[in-house]
């Protein structure tokens, strides 16, 4: 009986450990690890040391995780397996390069590259895995070195244009996440930039500016005319350096001082977000998500339509950077943005009316209302879909918004489309149009 507790103890230690909660993580390890032990199960006592090991690495106490490591490999050795060698081996790395001893990394690299390639363990290094870490891409800078060296350096490759990252020449272990749409927040992996790590408003900003033209290079002048329109030349070229400083700090907190930046690229006095850059930002994918639905529209695949477009929608929680509302330089990407929210949610209310989803239909055309409340095709969709309920008054309520915003808005009558809609459910008509008609 005393021996079933041991797996039960490997799972707590890395539900405790990969939670942060090192104490109970080391209490589970101690009595797993004596009871393996003594039951002359040296597997799982490495498997319960590998665990706790990487725990420490986790928790960004990498010498202490090291030394736990050293033990877990052991271990493995003495059982031969392969795989949790390769564990051992990749968590051994990472701690390696988070204390700066890159020789010490590439010795491991190579080694844990050696098991993976013979033994096709790919997946440790590409996803998520109970023995790897939570966040793959732990892995990328480690793969990224193991490219420029002999050793194993097609193989690395392979694994990195596997990913989608095989442009890159800088990672810093994280991929960078950024909320444009009503609110800007920016996520290292699963860590959210806080208002303290950006030391100044500027720097935030600066980010914020790159973002919204990251299609193209920036020169020094421009950026500056842009952010500090108030300062002198000399003075305002000292804030731009010292922000720029701030800003690679928040993005890049532990990127040694003689590695290239991961995110922002300079060209002599240009500046850009690098394009081959790991990053995922919420109104690119908006953009993306709308065209791919409207594509499958026009092709008259309306389900398919619908899913994407749904998918694009839920991306849209607001308008553009509201804390930059006043900027000149964010006006046009917002404008196009909600022109794009508008345009897909119009063509998806009108999907979903014709594929019978009337509640959802409704809910679409009320966030089209809410951001522009003198959009008729919505309030005509609303009127049909109450009218095809069987509920008339609520149908006529819709017609009657509709004229008060476009009297108040615009100082104009409804469209005849729409007056022509009210009059048939007026008199009660059983035709009503098609969606298409309206």
């Amino acid at each position: 009986m005393r021996r079933i507790r041991a797996e039960a103890s490997w799972g707590l230690t890395r539900a405790y450990g990969f939670s942060g909660d090192l104490e109970s993580a080391a209490r589970c390890a101690r009595e797993g690890a004596e009871i393996s032990l003594w039951a002359g199960d040296q597997w799982v006592a490495a498997m319960i040391e590998l665990t706790l090991g990487a725990s420490y690495v986790l928790a960004e106490r990498p010498a202490e995780g090291l030394a736990i490591l050293e033990q877990a490999l052991a271990l493995m050795r003495e059982c031969g397996d392969s795989f949790g060698r390769a564990a051992a081996r990749l968590w051994m790395a990472i701690a390696h390069g988070d204390l700066g001893q890159r020789q010490h990394a590439a010795a491991c690299v190579d080694d844990l590259l050696a098991l993976c390639a013979a033994n096709g363990y790919d997946f440790l290094l590409t996803r998520p895995s109970l023995l790897g870490p939570p966040d793959p891409r732990r892995a990328v800078p480690l793969l990224l070195a193991a490219r420029t060296r002999s050793v194993h350096g097609d193989y690395a490759g392979r694994l990195l244009a596997g990913l989608g990252l095989g442009e890159l020449q800088a990672h810093p272990g994280y991929q960078l996440r950024v909320q444009t749409l009503g609110a800007f927040r920016v996520w290292r992996g699963g860590q959210e930039i806080d208002a303290r790590a950006w030391q100044r408003d500027k720097a935030r900003q600066l980010f914020q500016l790159l973002v919204t033209r990251r299609g193209r290079w920036l020169q020094r002048e421009e950026i500056v005319d842009l952010l500090w329109p108030q300062l002198g030349r000399e003075a305002a070229g000292r804030d731009f350096k010292v922000a720029l400083n701030a800003l690679n700090k928040a993005l890049e907190p532990s990127r040694a001082a003689d590695t290239p930046a991961a995110y922002v690229a300079r060209d002599g006095s240009a500046y850009r977000l690098r394009p081959e850059a790991d990053l995922w930002i919420d109104s690119a994918a908006f953009t993306t998500s709308c065209a791919a639905g409207l594509s499958l529209l026009d092709s008259d695949m309306i389900a398919a339509s619908a899913d994407a477009l749904r998918t694009a929608l839920s991306l849209y929680a607001g308008d553009y950077l509201p804390d930059a509302a006043y900027e000149d330089w964010a006006g046009a990407e917002r404008d196009r943005l909600r022109a794009t929210f508008l345009r897909a949610a119009d063509r998806l209310a009108a999907a979903l009316t014709e594929l019978g989803h009337d509640d959802e239909a409704l809910e679409v055309c009320g966030r089209i209302l809410a951001e522009d409340s003198c959009w008729e095709r919505a309030y005509r969709l609303q009127m049909l879909v109450h009218a095809r309920q069987g509920n008339r008054p609520q149908a006529l309520r819709c017609y009657q918004r509709c004229a008060e915003a476009l009297d108040a808005e615009l100082g104009v009558a409804p469209a005849p489309a729409t007056r022509d809609l009210h009059e048939r459910i007026r008199r009660g008509d059983t035709s009503l149009p098609r969606v298409t008609d309206l």
